[in-house]
Order: structure tokens, then C-alpha cells, then sequence
């Protein structure tokens, strides 16, 4: 049986994490006794597989503390001698290191950037990444030219896996209202649904100009944010909206753990990001659904959707062409459909879990490790 050895200092829940997880749950669904080795509380540990073993590293903060980054390497380093590993995966950059001083040559390093972060160019990155790590794993082609244009990894080492996302139905105590019934919204009301923490790299200001132009036009539209709220908000947006005077057709949720049935309630949805967004899982998650979507054209979003095919893509930032976008969608019941569906074959051909496992499985074969 192959054993792979995924070591992370995650702490929180970020598209690292995400990434991740993904990876150790691709490998457990091919049979792999999987290990996670993680500072005590990770997101990691507790969202992988329940298969998977968890190895909780000894130091809290190995990236900031010396005496815990020690501490790490010498755990890791006893537990890959102990453990047969075929491969051992590193996230983030302290765990990167970690892997390589730990696996020494013993067994092969495939490093997981699955975030925006932009790479250092400094030699000792660029000897880590050339001379002790076998491959890198990417969640976009951003990320991708990060990594062989400023550390000088051959492209042939460099393995793009779109990350990937699987709607399911939860099982639920008892059937809730819909959300139109939750929220008191009308049943004809088109609802312009926007999936994303509340902080300023989502957008949601534009967003919300732009809804005020839409609503010109189509009056009874009422826009909906799911999300965490940060940096001060909802406030500062509700504030905005009540400047715009369309204060009463804005909806924020908060946190929600039940994020499908927004999403299978939307007429239209919109990712507004300004930037980041190299593992988009909410504008995958709208093409999983098959939704029509609006999305700004920034980090792996333009290899998701193909403007014009299966979703519109608009400049970040730009109120105006995003109103122009989400209006045209909201007139227009055809082009939603056709929109939608393309998104969904898309989804299920490129963002499946199984096809997430192949990519995760080819780039380590390619690291030479024989499954």
C-alpha cells in the first residue's frame, strides 16, 4: 500500500488548507494510507479524511519560533524514518522546508501551493526548490509561472491540478424554510447571489455600485452576500447601500454552513474579487451547480470560465461592466441556461474529485515514485 506524509502549519482555515485537505482526501480515495502531521487544532487535521492518521507536530508556530521549527524537524524526521513513506507533501513555506530537511533523500518532497502568495527569489528558496523538492503542485497557471520564472524549477516539474469540489446534499435534522421564505424575499425576485468572506480583496463595494445600476432596471432584484464578516463589516457595506438608497435590497447572511441552497436559489452569481483567488472555490462551486456566472478576471478564475461560453468575465474593479454583466444575465433566460450548463460540463469533466486524484497521482509519478 503506498503511505504518504502531508506536513502543514496551518492554523486556520485559508485556500492552503483547502488545497491541502484536497490532496490528502485524493490520496485516501485511492486506497493510500495518508498521514497528516499538524500543529495541535489544524484545519487541516480535522477536515481530512477519517481514514487518515494525524501526527500532531510538537511545536505550535514552527514558522516564527526556532525552538519549534527544531522541534518539528527532528519529529518529522523520526516519523519518515519509522514510516515507509512513498512520498511526503509539504504546504506552506516553514512545513516546505521542514519536509526537505526531514526527508533528507530518503523519500521524495512534492510541495502543494495551492495560495496567492507570491514565492521569494532568494538562493536558498531557489535551492529548495530546485535541488530538494521533486515536484510542485499548483492551483493555477499564475502560481505555476511564479514558480518556474522567479525560482528557475524546469516546467516539466511543475504539475497544474485545478483544485477540486463536490456538492452533496446535507443531511439535515429537519427540512428547513427556503431561503426566499428565511429571508422574507419575494418569489419572483431575481437574487444576485455573492459567495466570499466580507473583506475588501472580495469586491463586495463594487459590487454593490454595480447592483445599484441593475436596479435601474430591474427593480425587485435583491442581492445577497454569504459570508463571514470582517473587517468591520457588514456594516460599512449596509452603509454604502443605504448612501445608494437600495439598503432594502441588500441581504447579508453572515457564516452559513448551508451554502448550496443560496447558491441553488440564485438567478445569477457573482464573484467580484479584486485580486487572489488562485483556488476559487466558490465561483467552482456556482459551475458545479451549473449557475451563470460573473466573475472578475483575476488569479485561476480565467481557467475556470470561459468568457462567453460558461460565465462572463469582467475586469476587477469595474463597476460598470460588472452591472452591465449581471443585468445582461438577469434579461436574458437563454443565455443563463446555456451559461449554466456549459459551466456544469465543464465542472464535471476538469473539477471533480477524480479528476483532482489523476492530476494529484500523475504529478507524482513524475517525481519518480512508482504507484
Amino acid at each position: 500500500m503506498m503511505r504518504s506524509l502531508l506536513i502543514t502549519d496551518s492554523r486556520i482555515w485559508t485556500a492552503e488548507a483547502e488545497y491541502a485537505s484536497a490532496v490528502a482526501a485524493a490520496e485516501a480515495s485511492m486506497g493510500w494510507d495518508v498521514t497528516v502531521a499538524a500543529p495541535p487544532g489544524s484545519p487541516v487535521s480535522a477536515s481530512s479524511p477519517t481514514c487518515a492518521a494525524t501526527a500532531e507536530l510538537p511545536g505550535r508556530d514552527p514558522g516564527r519560533s526556532p525552538a519549534d521549527f527544531v522541534a518539528c524537524v527532528r519529529f518529522l524526521s523520526a516519523l519518515v524514518g519509522e514510516g515507509s513513506f512513498g512520498v511526503v507533501h509539504s504546504s506552506r513555506s516553514a512545513p516546505h522546508i521542514m519536509a526537505a530537511l526531514a526527508a533528507g533523500s530518503r523519500v521524495p518532497v512534492v510541495h502543494l501551493r495551492g495560495g496567492a502568495a507570491i514565492p521569494r527569489r532568494h538562493a536558498a528558496n531557489r535551492f529548495l526548490y530546485r535541488a530538494r523538492t521533486a515536484s510542485v503542485v499548483v492551483s493555477s497557471r499564475r502560481v505555476e509561472r511564479w514558480v518556474v520564472e522567479r525560482l528557475g524549477v524546469p516546467a516539466g516539474r511543475v504539475h497544474r491540478v485545478l483544485a477540486p469540489v463536490q456538492l452533496t446534499g446535507r443531511a439535515r435534522e429537519a427540512p428547513r424554510a427556503s431561503v426566499r421564505e428565511e429571508f422574507g424575499i419575494e418569489t419572483a425576485a431575481p437574487l444576485i447571489v455573492n459567495v466570499a468572506r466580507l473583506a475588501p480583496i472580495k469586491g463586495q463595494y463594487v459590487l454593490i455600485e454595480a447592483v445599484a445600476s441593475v436596479l435601474r432596471d430591474v427593480p425587485d432584484a435583491r442581492i445577497v452576500l454569504v459570508g463571514e464578516p470582517w473587517s468591520g463589516e457588514p456594516e460599512g457595506l449596509k452603509a454604502r447601500a443605504r448612501e445608494l438608497g437600495i439598503d432594502r435590497s441588500l441581504i447579508t447572511t453572515g457564516r452559513r454552513d448551508d451554502v448550496d441552497r443560496f447558491v441553488a436559489e440564485a438567478t445569477v452569481c457573482v464573484a467580484s474579487s479584486l485580486g487572489s483567488e488562485e483556488n476559487s472555490r466558490a465561483v467552482s462551486e456556482y459551475m458545479t451547480s451549473g449557475k451563470a456566472v460573473v466573475a472578475s478576471r483575476v488569479g485561476v478564475i480565467p481557467e475556470l470560465i470561459e468568457d462567453g461560453t460558461s460565465g462572463l468575465l469582467v475586469a476587477p474593479g469595474d463597476a460598470t461592466e460588472l452591472a452591465d454583466a449581471v443585468g445582461r444575465l438577469l434579461s436574458d433566460s437563454a443565455l443563463r441556461d446555456l451559461l449554466g450548463a456549459n459551466a456544469r460540463a465543464f465542472a464535471a469533466s476538469k473539477l471533480s474529485p477524480e479528476a483532482f486524484a489523476e492530476g494529484i497521482g500523475a504529478a507524482i509519478e513524475s517525481a519518480g515514485v512508482r504507484l
